[in-house]
């Protein structure tokens, strides 16, 4: 039986359950996950010289801490070799029990290296870190994805640990209690559901945070006894066309309604086909036309992606977990957007529409983590297929996601010609629902090009339509656009409070965009560098809280930066570390220029 490595928690290598002894140095722990985590084989001396700088020889001390490891795992040919790297097989790292599902759910979550600390290691200290908030992050999203999963499989009660551990794990984040409260519903403890429900109340009215009605609505039970009528089907498939009509048109609540009464009409109906069809358009309606219900919205979606498994529909499997992976992005859960991606890519054929939609939300994912030139690739390449495909829509979605990551990726004139392209397709569409995002983003160019004028114009028409739009995204962004346009006039009062504005608005439904969010963010973090040095620590504390608790790469590198700028030099190395691999110049130039050498 292979070796079992066991990282997060208090760590420990075991034979067939049974532990075996443990290394005798710490550093031995901290070289077996830096390779066992590493994306690429590790050389020797740039190990050597992370974690035995201090040493009078450093690759003798790897060598000592290399044989350590041997001794403890009893496999005298691990970790041979330069550079250093695990042979497939050779040892199971619990770690990555976090892509397979093969992980307990009590070692969901834990700790990466509990207990271990090394003194003089900055180098491998800010590796740590990073990849401590990494695994909490994956590790939220697998105990999501779990409950989720079973919930939809109608196994409410084994959902419980799972969704128990992931509220635990993360007391203030609402939609892990909501997930909690509806699978304690669903399992038939609606007692208990209460009572958590309280227990967030107060824990949430001492942070200061008001929960939304969809985490009250949570605790109570929403299925309704269908009356018996005939031809079930039937009407399934007419109420799932009203339904969308509705929405189209407009009258979200009466739509929302009308496809409710289709997924129950559809259960009585017994077809599975079916049954994907109304949960697939209920679900879709949840996230995208009522704000606060992607929690209620991801538990139908999964139901309708059973479903559609049941009925053999690839196509639709596949645009289920489009949807699905697209509320992943939309709150930091990157990791599991990929895997929902990845296997929407195997099930999507060779329709063009459909393939031109997961490129499209691959290429956000990629955005919020900064990864902009591959996002640019997959964007690029989503919007070409929707063009083939003649979803114009689709296209101008893609265009406008595009300007995003040439803007801050620093590719100013392809940016301002991306917005253009999307917006003049949005007009040609008459598609104001999406109109203010490319409108931003053309401002934003044309703030960066020198035409203010031009650009506070812009502006001021996405923030006047957003607010007619009634979008929380869309006015955080316009109204972030005009706070710094008003902090360019020498404005500062108006900057601030154009401000304070934008993350009023775009904080207000639970289920926000939280890149948008980070995004107001930095510009309050820029806004108050700007002003008084007193107020970057806070902001920037702020940011980097949102950035770890979104797994937002970018803004978690930024407000290092400020940090850094602000006199605590013990984040310079965090901050380079941190900045590295992100496609934004402007990150990059500010962290390289940070002082070296220097501690707090």
């Amino acid at each position: 039986m292979t070796r079992q490595v066991r990282l997060l928690g208090p760590p420990r290598i075991e034979d067939e359950g049974q532990p075996c002894p443990p290394p005798r140095g710490l550093k031995s722990w901290a070289v077996l996950a830096r390779v066992a985590l590493a994306e690429r084989p590790v050389g020797r001396r740039e190990l050597a010289g992370e974690l035995f700088g201090e040493a009078d020889d450093p690759l003798g001390a790897l060598r000592w801490s290399l044989a350590d490891l041997r001794r403890s795992s009893g496999l005298p040919s691990l970790l041979c070799g330069d550079p250093l790297s695990l042979a497939p097989g050779e040892l199971w790292v619990d770690v990555r029990g976090l892509e397979d599902s093969s992980l307990p759910v009590e070692d969901v979550g834990a700790d990466l290296l509990e207990g271990i600390e090394l003194r003089n290691c900055p180098g491998f200290g800010t590796w740590l870190l990073l990849a401590r908030l990494d695994c909490a992050a994956r590790g939220r999203q697998e105990l999501r994805r779990r409950a989720l999963s079973l919930l939809a499989a109608g196994q409410a009660g084994d959902a419980i640990a799972p969704a128990g551990r992931a509220a635990a794990l993360d007391p203030l984040d609402e939609g892990a209690q909501e997930l909690f409260i509806r699978v304690l519903v669903a399992a038939g403890r609606g007692g208990l559901a209460s009572v958590h429900l309280a227990s967030c109340e107060v824990l949430f009215a001492r942070e200061g945070l008001v929960p939304s009605p969809a985490l009250r609505s949570a605790a109570r039970d929403p299925e309704l006894v269908p009356r018996p009528r005939l031809r079930a089907g039937v009407i399934a498939v007419s109420l799932v066309r009203a339904g969308t009509a509705a929405l189209d048109a407009g009258a979200v609540d009466a739509g929302v309604e009308t496809l409710r009464r289709a997924v129950q009409e559809a259960g009585r109906a017994g077809d599975p086909a079916t049954q994907a069809e109304a949960q697939h358009a209920l679900g879709s309606a949840l996230i995208h036309a009522v704000r606060g219900s992607d929690g209620e919205g991801a538990v139908v979606l999964h139901r309708a992606l059973l479903a559609a498994r049941a009925a053999d529909r690839p196509a639709l499997v596949a645009d289920i977990l489009r949807e699905l992976a697209f509320a992943d992005v939309q709150a930091g859960r990157h990791a599991s957007a990929d895997r929902a991606l990845r296997e929407a890519g195997e099930h999507a054929g060779g329709d063009p529409a459909l393939l031109a939609g997961i490129l499209a939300i691959r290429g956000m994912n990629e955005a919020d983590r900064g990864r902009h030139l591959e996002a640019a690739e997959l964007l690029t390449e989503s919007a070409a297929a929707a063009r083939r495909a003649g979803t114009a829509r689709q296209e101008a979605w893609s265009q406008g996601v595009l300007a995003r990551s040439l803007l801050l990726a620093g590719q100013l004139q392809p940016a301002k010609e991306a917005a253009e392209q999307s917006m003049a397709v949005v007009r040609r569409e008459r598609w104001n629902a999406f109109f203010p995002w490319p409108q931003v983003l053309h401002a934003e160019c044309l703030a960066q090009a020198g035409r203010w004028d031009e650009a506070s114009e812009e502006a001021e028409h996405a923030f006047a339509l957003a607010c007619e739009l009634g979008d929380p995204c869309w006015e955080g962004m316009a109204a972030r656009a005009l706070g710094l346009l008003a902090l360019h006039a020498g404005d500062p009062g108006a900057a601030q409070a154009w401000l304070v504005d934008a993350r009023q608005r775009c904080d207000r439904v639970p289920d926000r965009y939280v890149w948008v969010s980070a995004y107001v963010g930095l510009a309050q973090l820029e806004t108050a560098a700007s002003q008084d040095p007193d107020l970057v620590a806070p902001a920037a504390a702020r940011l980097y809280e949102h950035a770890v608790r979104s797994d937002l790469p970018e803004f978690l590198a930024w407000a290092l930066v400020y940090q850094a700028e602000s006199g605590d030099h013990a984040k310079v190395a965090l901050a380079r570390t941190a900045a590295d691999g992100i496609a934004n110049p402007d990150l990059q130039a500010r962290a390289r220029a940070l002082p070296s050498g220097l501690r707090k």
